[in-house]
Formats: C-alpha cells, structure tokens, sequence
C-alpha cells in the first residue's frame, strides 16, 4: 500500500479506494489482453506450422530457436509431463508464455530470415512496416500484462493509450475481432470512475 499512500498524500482512505480501482482497471484489461494473447497464439502457430509442414514446428530443420525458446519448450513439456497431459504440439503452444511468442518477432538469431519474412508476416495481414516496430508494440503490451498478471499498479498510466495499443494490435491479426473486443471492453467505462 506504499505506493498507493504516497500518491494519496497519505490519506489511507484515498489510498485504499485507489488500491480498489487499480484492481478494477486491472480486471478491465484481462479480457482485452486475453483476446491480444490468443490471437497472437493462434495465427502465429498456424503460420509457422504451414511454413514448415509440421505441427511441431519448432522441431523443423531451420527454425533455429535461440536457448531461451528451446527452454521455454522445455519447460512446457515438462509441466504437461507433471501434471499428465499427453506432450502434443498443441498442448505446448497453449502451454507456452506470451512472451514466447512475442519473443518470435524480435531478432532473434536471425529471426527475420527464418520466421518473419517466410511465414511471421502472414499472422500479421493489417500491419505494414518493419517486424522490429511491431516488436516493440506487442514487448510493451507484454510487460503491461505481466504487471497485471503480478498484481502491480498500473493506476498511474496511461491507460486509454494502452487499451488503444492492445485494439490496435488486435487490428493487425483482424480488424472484426478488435471490434468486438472494443465493443465489449470495460476499460473505458471503468476509466470514467478514477479516483
């Protein structure tokens, strides 16, 4: 509650109604990030598993993931093991983070040439420009989701920006779903409500 208290000039009854808030507008954001992470999961996968001819894309010839991707695999694998689920292609993308996938648009050892340029951009049909400028875009939304997920204030941002960036990166996979998202997003309604 210290962060909340100092911006509150030390009012604990302001601070507690921000704290509240924040966990509100934190809530507001699931369904929007939600949406943003599936998406991305889902025509990112399907592009790659096209490019290389195989469901478990990540096994091809070629596609040469750096350490921390073949871990982040790994590691999936192991927690489907764990719990006893079958180790399926598609059982590992579901059990891959979100910044797995952000992580495919960025360099990379040679990421551009193996990924984007044969396969990545297709996932992408709205965006037209360089694979480093969405990177950037999708790495922001992803660090904002992680302090969601981690319970963090974001209560000091600027959060009609954010939700424009998760709507605008919704566009890029498909501009039907960042309308239905839009539509049924609670973030500008429970922006009216700051304290």
């Amino acid at each position: 509650m210290a962060d909340y208290a100092m911006r509150c000039a030390d009012d604990p009854v302001a601070a507690l109604r921000l704290h509240w808030w924040n966990t509100e507008i934190s809530g507001a954001f699931y369904g929007p990030l939600q949406y943003l992470e599936l998406a991305m999961r889902s025509v990112m996968t399907r592009e790659l598993v096209a490019h290389f001819v195989q469901d478990d894309w990540w096994n091809a010839p070629g596609t040469q993931l750096v350490y921390s991707g073949r871990q982040r695999i790994s590691v999936a694998e192991q927690k489907l093991r764990t719990i006893g689920l079958p180790i399926t292609p598609r059982l590992i993308s579901e059990e891959l983070p979100f910044g797995f996938y952000v992580s495919l648009l960025g360099r990379g050892d040679g990421y551009d040439q193996r990924l984007w340029r044969p396969a990545l951009y297709r996932a992408f049909p709205g965006y037209r420009g360089p694979r480093q400028n969405l990177h950037r875009k999708v790495d922001y939304l992803r660090i904002f989701r992680n302090k969601i997920a981690h319970h963090g204030p974001i209560h000091h941002r600027h959060l009609t920006a954010d939700h424009d960036a998760i709507l605008e990166c919704l566009r890029f996979i498909d501009p039907g779903l960042a309308a239905m998202v839009e539509r049924h997003s609670r973030v500008s309604e429970v922006l009216t409500r700051r304290p």
